[in-house]
């Protein structure tokens, strides 16, 4: 964990999982804002976002590594940007698609795989991250089945579009990825397996959720 490559690869997985949980940290605030009846409990999952940017900046100092924010910021401003729009047009089920769907999901597969391989000072803190981020997911995975037949549609088409664009962000860190010990494709398959899960679980029969990732996988090529 102290080679050069070792340390190069980590300063850009710490600077995507930083920007990302600041990322969700907006998000959560804006759909607090805009949900109000579920404003408490969407600023109290904002607040824990927060809380996981600053810890893991913190996993990176115990290494004496800086994370590549630059280059994160870079890799998120497609699906921040989407998010944005979505939220710009009142679309509330296209944001918790969004943040609570395919970044939870991202976000949970990717903790998942590095947990085995996290040093003593980063595996704790990641192992109550994965809890945390599993609540995220249950949230709007609540809120978009109790109004399944309404969003139906506007999710399908939602996830189409975001999910090529984590998957583009995953193929970027490939070799990142394995400089730190992570299996990439593992991780994509259990992103995919979690996220399909998922549609499932807010109303999509399984052949829809097939299709829906069949589509982003499609896109890739």
């Amino acid at each position: 964990m102290t080679s050069a490559a070792y340390r190069n690869a980590y300063s850009r997985i710490n600077g995507m999982v930083v920007v990302g949980e600041g990322l969700a940290y907006r998000h959560f605030r804006l759909l607090a804002r805009a949900i109000p009846e579920d404003q408490q409990e969407l600023e109290r999952l904002a607040a824990m976002e927060g809380r996981h940017a600053s810890d893991f900046v913190g996993c990176g100092r115990n290494l004496g590594v800086k994370p590549d924010v630059g280059l994160a910021r870079q890799l998120f401003a497609p699906l921040h940007a989407l998010f944005l729009e979505r939220d710009h047009a009142g679309d509330l089920a296209g944001c918790l698609v969004i943040q609570g769907l395919v970044v939870e999901c991202f976000a949970v597969a990717a903790y998942r795989h590095y947990l085995p391989v996290a040093d003593a000072y980063a595996a704790p803190i990641t192992a109550a991250v994965i809890a945390d981020e599993g609540e995220h997911l249950g949230y709007a995975e609540h809120w978009l089945r109790e109004r399944f037949a309404a969003v139906e549609t506007s999710a399908a088409a939602i996830a189409k579009r975001a999910l090529p664009i984590t998957l583009s962000i995953l193929q970027s860190l490939t070799a990142d990825l394995q400089a730190i010990g992570m299996d990439p494709i593992e991780l994509v398959a259990s992103f995919s397996e979690l996220f399909q899960q998922t549609l499932e679980t807010i109303g999509f029969e399984p052949p829809a959720a097939r299709r829906i990732l069949a589509g982003a996988a499609a896109a890739m090529v």
